[in-house]
Parts: C-alpha cells; sequence; structure tokens
C-alpha cells in the first residue's frame, strides 16, 4: 500500500493550498478564506492528481450533506482512507486529516455522495469564474518544485 506517499503528497498539496491563499491566487471559491469555503476543489483537484499520479489507487470525492443546516463538505477517499485537506475549518480539528480511516464529520455530514473517475474533474463544472485548469496548473507547477 502507498499510503505514506499518499499522505506525503497530501501534505504537499495542503502547503501549495495555503501558499495560493497566501499570494491571493484565486485556487478556491473560498480561497481567501483557505481552509474554509475551500473545500469542493481542494478535494477534486488533490483527488485528480492521486489518480493521475497513482492510477491503480481507487480514488473518490466524498459530498457530505448535512440537511439541518443546509450545509456540505467535501473530502476524498483513496483506497478506503479519508483525506480531508480542509476538516480544520470546523471546531474540533487543528489539522487536516490525512489517511484515517474514519472522519467524526461524517456524522454531520450524513447523507454521502460519491463521485468518481471522470465525475471527480473533467465532469466538474464549477460555477462564476472559478477556473479549475488555472488551478490545477498552480499546483502541479508548485508540485514539480517541492
Amino acid at each position: 500500500m502507498m499510503t505514506s506517499e499518499i499522505i506525503e503528497l497530501a501534505k504537499k498539496a495542503r502547503s501549495i493550498y495555503e501558499k495560493g491563499s497566501q499570494d491571493r491566487f484565486p485556487l478556491f471559491m473560498g480561497s481567501f478564506q483557505f481552509p474554509k469555503n475551500s473545500c469542493e476543489g481542494a478535494s477534486r483537484v488533490f483527488a485528480h492528481i492521486v489518480k493521475d499520479i497513482y492510477p491503480k489507487c481507487e480514488v473518490q470525492v466524498v459530498e457530505g450533506y448535512d440537511y439541518p443546516n443546509d450545509e456540505r463538505h467535501y473530502w476524498t477517499v483513496v483506497d478506503g482512507l479519508i483525506y480531508d485537506l480542509t476538516s480544520d475549518q470546523f471546531d474540533g480539528f487543528s489539522a487536516p486529516l490525512l489517511g484515517v480511516s474514519h472522519t467524526p464529520l461524517s456524522e454531520k455530514f450524513s447523507d454521502l455522495e460519491f463521485f468518481g473517475n471522470e465525475q471527480i474533474f473533467q465532469n466538474w463544472f464549477p460555477g462564476g469564474r472559478y477556473d479549475k485548469f488555472q488551478t490545477l496548473g498552480y499546483v502541479e507547477h508548485y508540485l514539480a518544485r517541492i
């Protein structure tokens, strides 16, 4: 299993997301409050990169929905382990969840939908002026340098 490599990749991606936020690069919809309101883009871009580098891995993006508060949260699952690069936007989390088998957030965001393969990135159409390819280019550029 390549868990340690995926955790390292997640740490690198997270540091690039933080850099993008500091540089005021519009990485995600909620870029400038990263990790707040950045979970969907952060999860989908990370999942896409994992699938690209490790094509044999089983990769999914999870959308959790919290009906009472009408809120959504996204995270990535790789070979059954959870990588939530923005979990620390919530109270009770001091760091992202990387390579864990359970997230307490699945109790709050309990209505789960799973996206795999083309649904992760190719068939994702974020609204507004958000450019997912520009974001991917930025992340891949800095990944090559770390």
